[in-house]
C-alpha cells in the first residue's frame, strides 16, 4: 500500500471561509491524511480542526506549508482574489492543489497558476462538484447523450438574482454550467452578451470591483448567449430581481423533451423530465423526477468532493481514477467563456472564441 498523501487545508474564516465543504473534501478518503489547517482566525481554525480531523493548526499558511510539506494543498477559500497568491505559494512548496471555484479572476491568472504547477509537475484540480456527483455523471449526461430529449437544441441557465444578481452572480456561478456544457457539447464558437444596469445598457461609468476579488464587473442584469457546433446554443441569464425567489438551474430543451437540473448545492432531486420541448408555464403536472443514486440528502455535495478527492489521490498514486477531474486548462477556458461576455457587450456584437488575450476586457473599457 502506498503511503497516505499528506493534506494541508488553507482557509480564512470571515474571508471566504472554506467554500462549499472543501474543509471536508479529504475526510475519510483512502490514501490521504489531513495533517494541518491554516486559518488566521483562531476560533474558525479550532472549528475546522474539529471538523476535518487535522492534526495541527496554523495562523499563517506559509508556515503551515513550510513545516508540514503537504503533498496536497486544499485552497478552500471562496475569495477569488486570493487564489493566485495561494496557489503559487502551494505550488512553490511542492504541493498539488485542490482549488475552490471560480478558480481565478481572469484566464491570465490561471496561466500563471498552470505555469507554476507544470514547471514542478504538479496537479491543479478545480473543485467542480458535479464532476463527482453520480446523478449528473451517470444519469443526466448519459440520458442526454442517449436521446432522452431527442436532439438538444437550447440550454437556458438561470444564475440566481438578489443583491449580486447580474454580472457578479454570472462570474460566481458560470463554472458549474460551462463545465457541464463542455462535457456534452465541447467548446462554443462564439458569444453574444448584453449587460444592463437598472434596465439600460451598462456603460464604463457602471464599472466597479466585484465581490470576493472577482475583478471589474458591470450591470445588475446579464444575458449571455453561446453558440456551439451543430446548432446547439446556451443562454445564461441573471438579474438582480427581488432576491426572494432566486432561480438557479439549467433547462435543456431538445426535439423530444426537456430536462431541468437544479444547480449544485441544492438538496432537491437532481433531474426533472418533461415530455415536451416547450413545457407549459402554469398547471403542468407532466414534470417527473428521474430517480438517481444516491438520493438527495444534506451531505450529497460533501460526498461529491470526497469522490473527486479520491480520484485525485488515485491519479497521484498511479491508479485509474473513477471520476474525471477539472484541471487548470479546462478552468482557464471556462474563465475565457465568461470574459467573452464582457468583450461582446463592449463591442455590441458577437465575439469569437478563443479570445486573443487573457485579461478581463473591462480593464480596457474604463
Amino acid at each position: 500500500m502506498a503511503k497516505p498523501l499528506r493534506v494541508g487545508i488553507i482557509g480564512h474564516t470571515g474571508r471566504g471561509g472554506y467554500g462549499h465543504w472543501l474543509d471536508l473534501a479529504f475526510n475519510g478518503v483512502e490514501g490521504a491524511q489531513v495533517v494541518a489547517v491554516a486559518d488566521p482566525d483562531e476560533a474558525g481554525r479550532q472549528g475546522v480542526l474539529q471538523r476535518s480531523g487535522a492534526l495541527r493548526g496554523y495562523a499563517d499558511y506559509h508556515q503551515m506549508l513550510a513545516k508540514e510539506q503537504p503533498e496536497i494543498a486544499v485552497v478552500a477559500s471562496r475569495e477569488i482574489g486570493d487564489h493566485l497568491e495561494l496557489v503559487l505559494a502551494a505550488a512553490q512548496s511542492g504541493a498539488h492543489v485542490y482549488l475552490e471555484k471560480p478558480a481565478a479572476a481572469s484566464p491570465a491568472q490561471l496561466d500563471q497558476m498552470m505555469e507554476e504547477c507544470q514547471r514542478r509537475s504538479l496537479l491543479l484540480v478545480v473543485a467542480h462538484p458535479w464532476r463527482g456527483h453520480p446523478p449528473i455523471q451517470k444519469v443526466a449526461i448519459p440520458l442526454i447523450k442517449g436521446g432522452k430529449i431527442g436532439e438538444p437544441r437550447l440550454a437556458r441557465i438561470y444564475g440566481m438574482g438578489g443583491e449580486h444578481g447580474g454580472d457578479q452572480l454570472f462570474l460566481d456561478l458560470y463554472p458549474h454550467f460551462f463545465d457541464f456544457l463542455w462535457q456534452l457539447f465541447g467548446a462554443p464558437r462564439w458569444c453574444h452578451a448584453h449587460l444592463t444596469q437598472e434596465g439600460r445598457s451598462a456603460t464604463p461609468a457602471d464599472l466597479k470591483e466585484g465581490a470576493e476579488g472577482m475583478g471589474l464587473v458591470a450591470g445588475d442584469g446579464i444575458k449571455a448567449y453561446y453558440a456551439f457546433e451543430g446548432g446547439f446554443a446556451a443562454d445564461f441569464e441573471s438579474y438582480r430581481g427581488d432576491g426572494i425567489e432566486n432561480p438557479y438551474r439549467i433547462d435543456l430543451h431538445g426535439t423530444a423533451g426537456t430536462l431541468s437540473l437544479p444547480g449544485p448545492m441544492s438538496d432537491l432531486p437532481d433531474i426533472y423530465f418533461h415530455p415536451r420541448t416547450n413545457p407549459g408555464l402554469f398547471g403542468d403536472g407532466r414534470w417527473e423526477v428521474i430517480p438517481a443514486e444516491p438520493p438527495p440528502d444534506d451531505q450529497k455535495w460533501q460526498r461529491a468532493h470526497q469522490r473527486m478527492a479520491r480520484s485525485m489521490v488515485d491519479l497521484l498514486q498511479g491508479r485509474e481514477p473513477e471520476w474525471e477531474l477539472v484541471q487548470g486548462e479546462h478552468a482557464r477556458f471556462y474563465a475565457e467563456m465568461a470574459m467573452a461576455a464582457h468583450a461582446s457587450h463592449m463591442a455590441g456584437a458577437r465575439v469569437a472564441l478563443p479570445l486573443p488575450q487573457g485579461r478581463n476586457p473591462f480593464e480596457e473599457w474604463r
